[in-house]
């Protein structure tokens, strides 16, 4: 799925690769030995984290409707969560061109300690302004760090096995929401407020610490040939010019960008697909409650992320083998759709089996679109400009993050159930169109049924 770039995207391509982070050590081969696989450990600890978290943050928005904020609705409390979400995402564009220019090992460290601090004062926090501070540096911190050193880092150690590679990684938020479901359901159960979040802290503290020590990158130094053919000033002007907004400049003006931002990262991280996939970890415990099922929200969040386990593991594999990225995407984003609207929307809302069945397969629709729009964004641009794509494209779907929990709270409170799940339905009937389009656009603009894209 290569792409023609434009001569500034060119430029910028070859500037980045005269420029290597701070530090860097001689390329190891991509795909092979224990390294790259170090590393996908290393990035699956950051993800559970942030994502293993944040995929059962509703369970932190029921817990402040029934103890600290009884008296704000349901949509005013989701925007805590949103603010989250929509920081991680929108501070990704410039954190994109700090990974690509030196590295993740400082940015790393000091965000991690600043990730951390934040659960440190959600714990002493008890008013709406004082949690909404606190989510605020959460966000900001994850996304300075988190997913591009997910996603980046991994880029660089795999070629062949991208699909898989970042499938391993991604499956980290499932399981981790498996694992934060049942931690919360104690810890809530059991505990004050403070003592829940300050334990909470400490088991972020593993995962985050064995994170910084394990990832590392791996680009290519500049060689020796082509330093000596430069001059001094001449190197000195092109590693000014790393990061700055001739390459951004590049990025912006490049067409495959803009459409795999909405088609794959619209499915997954921006207008569309991030949308349904926020909702759902913001959304299930509050539409459990409003269907009358708010006893099994925990369990019904465990159940999703039972489902969204295999969507990270199994579409990718089946990508890497036999349709591609594109074409498993499309693949998944009609079993989706399938599942919304002809179980959801019909019996969801009436019966505790039927929405279990339901969750479970949202699970492993929206789980596998996080590997694969990650794969497919890393067969259009280079390893050392995936920080920056990866960074534009999270900032651009931090709006859908922002507006997604408030929205579904709204449609909640004036159309019932029923008319959140119809929402989704359409969300993802665009999704659908424009993944559609992408695919056309990459085959030459050609309806081709068959061939791996």
């Amino acid at each position: 799925m290569a792409t023609p770039a434009t001569r500034d995207l060119e430029y910028a391509d070859v500037v980045l690769a005269a420029c290597p982070p701070n530090g860097s050590a001689p390329q190891a081969e991509m795909d092979r030995g224990w390294r790259p696989w170090k590393v996908v450990i290393g990035s699956y600890c950051l993800s559970v984290a942030v994502y293993g978290l944040l995929s059962t943050i509703g369970l932190f928005q029921t817990h402040w409707k029934e103890d600290m904020l009884k008296e704000y609705t349901d949509s005013e409390i989701s925007w805590i969560i949103s603010m989250f979400g929509f920081l991680d995402c929108f501070v990704a564009a410039p954190a994109g061109i700090v990974f690509d220019r030196y590295g993740s090992r400082w940015v790393l460290a000091v965000n991690s300690m600043a990730y951390l601090a934040s659960f440190v004062g959600l714990a002493f926090s008890s008013t709406y302004s004082e949690l909404m501070g606190c989510m605020v540096v959460a966000g900001v911190s994850s996304g300075t760090w988190l997913i591009r050193s997910k996603f980046g880092i991994v880029s660089h150690w795999f070629k062949e096995k991208a699909g898989l590679a970042t499938g391993c990684v991604t499956v980290s938020a499932a399981l981790g929401g498996m694992f934060f479901s049942l931690v919360l359901q104690s810890l809530f159960d059991r505990l004050q407020w403070r003592d829940a979040a300050l334990i909470l802290t400490l088991i972020l503290a593993v995962f985050v610490t064995l994170g910084n020590l394990l990832v590392e990158i791996n680009l290519p130094p500049q060689s020796k040939t082509q330093g000596e053919q430069r001059t001094a000033g001449e190197t000195e002007i092109s590693r000014k010019a790393c990061g700055t907004w001739q390459s951004i400049l590049g990025i912006i003006q490049n067409p495959k960008f803009w459409l795999i931002t909405y088609a794959i990262f619209g499915e997954h991280l921006c207008a569309a697909y991030e949308l349904v996939l926020f909702i759902q970890w913001g959304s299930i415990p509050p539409y459990a409650v409003a269907t009358n099922f708010g006893e099994k929200q925990f369990y019904l969040m465990m159940s999703y992320n039972i489902g969204a386990a295999f969507g990270r593991i199994l579409p990718p594999f089946v990508s890497d083998r036999l349709l591609g990225p594109l074409n498993t995407t499309i693949a998944m984003n009609i079993f989706t759709l399938t599942a919304v609207l002809a179980i959801w929307l019909p019996a969801g809302a009436s019966s505790i089996d039927m929405l279990y069945l339901v969750v479970v397969l949202m699970g492993i629709g929206t789980g596998s679109f996080v590997p694969l729009g990650v794969a497919c964004m890393g067969a259009l641009c280079k390893p050392q400009d995936m920080g920056k794509w990866l960074g534009f494209a999270y900032a651009i779907s931090g709006f859908a993050t922002l507006i997604g929990n408030p929205a579904t709270g709204a449609i909640l409170d004036r159309h019932g159930s029923n008319g959140l799940v119809a929402f989704l339905a359409a969300v993802l009937a665009s999704g659908l169109i424009s993944i559609g389009i992408l695919r056309w656009q990459c085959n030459g603009r050609r309806w081709l049924v068959m061939g791996k894209i």
